[in-house]
Formats: structure tokens, sequence, C-alpha cells
């Protein structure tokens, strides 16, 4: 039985559907945890396979087999948002956020020094909300309530600015195995369960209610393939995140090294840089 781990959030509700009542349904069990508990799944070895935050494969490549051609990436992510009190006419002299939004942090300061030439100073606060914006210039919010925030100012989609400064698919998290256990039954198992979700997702969406925005979003942002343009937004988070002093050197993604499959008649076409 291989065993999946996936957070428990809706951006990968779709996805466990597709590997729970896929083709491999009795081979595999999707397990569904907070996203921090993944990693520790994994090390534990109480997980074969984890959907892992890209930023941290990218800091720890040695403990990863990274397993292509899946993955979650979007032109835009209605989950993670920078709220501002005023607006980029003036300079962001703070911004708070939560220290558990790692990978959301370090993108919003890439965003805002790269795309705005902004370099706030960022102050953690536990579980901070809209009214942070009475102590701070702008507030970095993650999860499943900030779609239908109502900002009292202006504010952005991490996503979507990603798009914007880099042209690629912001690359969410990468599946993964520990390393050097990464098999190609791992990477056959989460092709199909891919497959399936895609041909699941019209169903999906007409079985959940929701805003417009975020329908959209399910739609026609998310996406589950890391294929040429994913594997570019990647190579270049990498790069920047370096040049930022975040990573110490531009990272090598620790792809499994595995033989080519005899069975790619999966529905997704294999992408040739794999």
């Amino acid at each position: 039985m291989l065993r999946i781990a996936l957070p428990d959030s809706m951006t990968a509700d779709l996805l466990a559907s597709g590997l729970a009542q896929g083709p491999d349904r009795a081979a595999v069990e999707v397990v569904r945890v907070p996203e921090a508990s993944a990693v520790a799944l994994l090390a534990a070895e109480r997980a074969d396979v984890a959907l892992v935050p890209t930023l941290t494969v990218l800091r720890h490549t040695e403990l990863f087999d990274v397993l292509p051609p899946v993955a979650v990436s979007s032109w835009g992510y209605p989950y993670a948002r920078v709220f501002l009190r005023g607006d980029l006419g003036r300079p962001i002299q703070t911004l708070a956020f939560d220290p558990r939004a790692q990978q959301e942090v370090l993108l919003a300061r890439l965003i805002l020094k790269e795309h705005y030439g902004q370099t706030p100073g960022f102050v953690p606060l536990p579980a901070p909300d809209l009214a942070a914006l009475e102590a701070h210039d702008a507030v970095l919010l993650t999860g499943p309530d900030v779609p239908t925030l109502a900002a009292p100012g202006l504010s952005f989609d991490l996503g979507q600015e990603w798009y914007e400064l880099s042209n690629y698919p912001m690359v969410w998290g990468l599946f993964a195995a520990r390393h050097g256990a990464g098999t190609s039954e791992m990477r056959r198992v989460l092709r199909r369960g891919v497959a399936a979700a895609e041909a699941r997702r019209p169903m999906w969406l007409r079985s959940h209610e929701m805003p417009e925005s975020l329908h959209a979003f399910y739609a026609e942002d998310l996406r589950y393939r890391l294929d040429d343009l994913a594997l570019a937004g990647l190579s270049e988070l990498g790069e920047l995140l370096f040049e930022q002093g975040s990573l110490d050197e531009v990272p090598t993604v620790p792809f499994a090294t595995l033989p080519d499959d005899d069975d790619v008649d999966e529905g997704i076409e294999p992408d040739p840089l794999v």
C-alpha cells in the first residue's frame, strides 16, 4: 500500500479525490494532514510520498527525491494576499506576518523588492488578521478565509504577482519521497492520480459552491503538472531566492533518478525535460 500525505487544504481536495478514486485506489492510502506535518510523516517513514512545500525542498535538497511530472502550481493564488493600509505610492515601513507561513513570507519579500522596490521590515505576529493594519502598513494573510476578506485598502494576490514578475506559474508544492526511496511505481501512481483528478475536475466544480473568483481559480488557474512552464518558474524562483539571500546557493531540484516509463498512457503527456 502506497501512503501519500497531502495537506488538508481545499487546493489538494481535487487531487486527493483523483488519487483515492483513480485506477490505483486499491493500492493507495491518501492521508490528509496539516501542511507542516507532511514532511514529518515522510521523515518518520509513516508516508511514502508527500506533497512538500517547494521552499522546503529547495532548502533541503539532500532529503528528497522529487517525483515528476506532477506538482501543484497556479497562475494566481487567492489563499495568500498582502493587504495594505494605504497604497504602493508610499513606502511600506512594516509588514506583519504569521511565521508559520514561511514560503509565502519569502515570496512576499521577493515580490515587494523585485516588483515594487519595497523593502519593509517584516514583523512576526501570532495568527495575524486585518486588525494588524492598525499598527502596520501591511499584513500578509494566508488560509481558507482570505478569499472572502473585505480589504480596507489595496491588496494583492501573491500567485498573480509572481506570474506578473516572472511570466511563470508559481510552484507551491512538489511530490517527494525520502532521498533514495523514489520509485517508478510512485511516479506512475501520481501521474495516473493526476489524470483521474483532471478528468473529475468538471464534476468536482459542479459539486462545490463557491464565489465566482474561486471557481475561476479551480477551473483555470490551479495546475497539477510539472511541465516546462512550471519547471522554468521553479528555476526562476530558486535563482531569485539565492540572489536575495534566502538560499545559500542556487538549488538543483533533486529529481529522482528513475528509468523511463514504458507505461505513459495515463492522460498526462511526459514532459520533455523529465
